[in-house]
């Protein structure tokens, strides 16, 4: 869908259009803002641009307070602010609990438009540039014009949770980690593709495994250490298992020579839209040809345990799926070649 929004940060260009969206809350009796950077109670334009600017940076913001960027949502035909945006750098515990990392309000003229969604969605846009790959957004229950809108950006119900007034606090996570079959033929490297799939109710697999065919690339594609893993006629096949939390990607070179494999530890393995995905939780066991392994990102997966974006539970798990795996693969390579081997030959021919 077309977005008719941008988001642009508060200058004093806007204070006349930024007061009159205040005025238009007070005025349909609403005295409490949702994303409005405390513009509801300092309510002079001046202090809460200098609030705002302050709230950016852990150097600048008030002592005991988490850092949050504000933007304006901003109507691209007639540059009219129909909306306001918070998106907290990361959580505590009063935020993991009740109030996430994203609160959006619309004014109430501009309401029932869809306008809603669309910030969400540019709001996790700036979300990556942060550093956040999985959002908590929180609205109440009997909110549903924002349950919508938060479910329609990929929203995933945690639970639900008492909230003031009596009323009831729903706990949705959006991942920014979740990674499609496809996500291959985006890569500007890649000028011709082939794509297919197939469906497997095996013994030894059930789920769908998706072959990427790199015909021609405009270079090749290298790793850190030198090792290449995509250029003319390299293949990716990937197996998408529906029993498990791991999905193995093989790469084989232009002979069909395996050059390793990429096991990625998923929170979950799933389908939308026909396309197989997984959702990424973070680390990783790369197997080579010669029986050599490797675990990676542990880094990134200790941020997200400390950024509270993943709970203890799932912590523990993505390490015990990780060397429960390796542990098998052990001297196996031949055994996993046979099997990688077997599937690209069927969904070849």
């Amino acid at each position: 869908m077309e977005c008719d929004l941008k988001l642009v940060s508060p200058t004093k260009e806007y204070k006349k259009q930024v007061q009159e969206y205040l005025q238009e809350h007070f005025d349909n009796h609403e005295y409490e803002l949702n994303g409005d950077g405390g513009l509801d109670t300092i309510r002079d334009f001046d202090k809460w641009l200098e609030k705002v600017k302050n709230d950016v940076s852990e150097k600048t913001i008030e002592k005991g307070r988490i850092p949050a960027t504000l933007f304006l949502a901003v109507r691209k035909s007639d540059n009219k602010v129909v909306g306001m945006l918070q998106i907290r750098h990361y959580l505590n515990e009063s935020l993991l609990k009740n109030g996430g990392h994203i609160g959006d309000g619309v004014r109430p003229s501009e309401r029932r438009k869809g306008y809603a969604t669309q910030m969400i969605r540019l709001a996790l846009e700036e979300c990556k540039k942060l550093g956040i790959q999985r959002v908590l957004m929180v609205c109440y229950k009997d909110n549903i014009g924002s349950r919508k809108s938060i479910e329609k950006n990929g929203g995933i119900l945690e639970n639900e949770l008492p909230a003031e007034n009596n009323r009831i606090d729903q706990r949705y996570w959006i991942s920014l980690k979740k990674r499609f079959a496809d996500y291959i033929s985006k890569a500007e490297d890649v000028l011709e593709i082939k794509q297919n799939m197939i469906s497997v109710k095996e013994e030894d697999f059930s789920g769908n495994i998706y072959l990427n065919e790199c015909v021609k690339m405009s270079s090749p594609a290298f790793l850190e250490n030198g090792l290449c893993v995509r250029d003319n006629d390299y293949k990716w096949l990937q197996f998408y298992d529906d029993t498990s939390k791991v999905c193995l990607t093989t790469i084989y070179n232009e002979k069909n020579e395996i050059v390793e494999w990429y096991f990625d530890i998923a929170r979950k393995i799933g389908k939308e839209n026909g396309v197989p995905y997984e959702d990424d939780l973070y680390l990783d066991v790369v197997l080579k040809p010669n029986g050599e392994m490797v675990l990676l990102d542990e880094d990134e997966l200790k941020e997200a345990f400390e950024r509270m974006e993943m709970t203890k539970q799932e912590f523990d798990e993505a390490y015990k799926t990780a060397k429960d795996l390796m542990k098998r693969l052990q001297g196996n390579q031949e055994k996993v070649k046979r099997f990688t081997d077997k599937y690209l030959q069927e969904i070849l021919k």
